[in-house]
């Protein structure tokens, strides 16, 4: 995925990445063995023990701003993040703030229309989101050349969207939820994936 992100919206070697949410630091494996400098946030101390010499902070995102000067970053990169919190929009000002001056931010979300019978079986999730209401969130704190795609996590899907049509009929034909107490195979992998549609968003700070 972070090969996939880092072709698709032209990222650099030596840019320098924050990684927002991070979780337990594969994104920030992926983009630091594809050479960017990264840095990862996230509000779990679970996070800090991912690797000790890599460069983590927490906060609790609901309480501060991020720690971090304006006009810090090149990239900003945050999957499954933003319906965490009641009030996202704070992020999106926030990740415009210590963007670089054409700086890229990418979020990744699950897309509502396609899961809003299962969003909330995660009792973290807060806030849903739709195209049009991620698009308008980007638009609203002055990111340009914004763009929200639908995305499936079949790689056969990422490259020809023609493919995409793939996904759509097995959520249509198999309309079955896959338990989270089922243990992947092929089959019930793509089952999953092909209802758990995302959306990916992509904006830029031009000033």
């Amino acid at each position: 995925l972070c090969k996939y992100v880092f072709d698709k919206f032209s990222l650099k070697r030596n840019e320098k990445l924050l990684d927002l949410g991070c979780g337990r630091g594969e994104f920030t494996r992926g983009f630091k063995d594809l050479g960017m400098v990264v840095e990862g946030l996230d509000n779990c101390e679970m996070a800090t023990k991912i690797k000790k010499d890599w460069n983590v902070k927490i906060i609790d995102f609901t309480k501060e701003k991020l720690p971090f000067d304006d006009a810090t970053f090149d990239v900003i990169f945050c999957k499954s993040v933003i319906e965490h919190f009641y009030y996202p929009e704070e992020i999106f000002r926030e990740a415009f703030r210590i963007l670089k001056p054409g700086g890229k931010f990418i979020t990744m979300t699950p897309d509502w229309e396609a899961v809003y019978k299962i969003f909330y079986e995660d009792i973290d999730h807060k806030t849903p989101f739709t195209k049009i209401s991620l698009c308008n969130l980007l638009l609203r704190y002055d990111f340009k050349n914004v763009d929200v795609q639908d995305f499936y996590h079949l790689r056969y899907t990422w490259k020809n969207r023609f493919f995409r049509i793939i996904p759509r009929l097995i959520a249509f034909l198999i309309p079955i939820d896959v338990s989270p107490n089922i243990k992947l195979n092929p089959l019930t992998k793509m089952i999953k994936f092909s209802r758990e549609k995302q959306l990916m968003a992509y904006g830029e700070k031009l000033s």
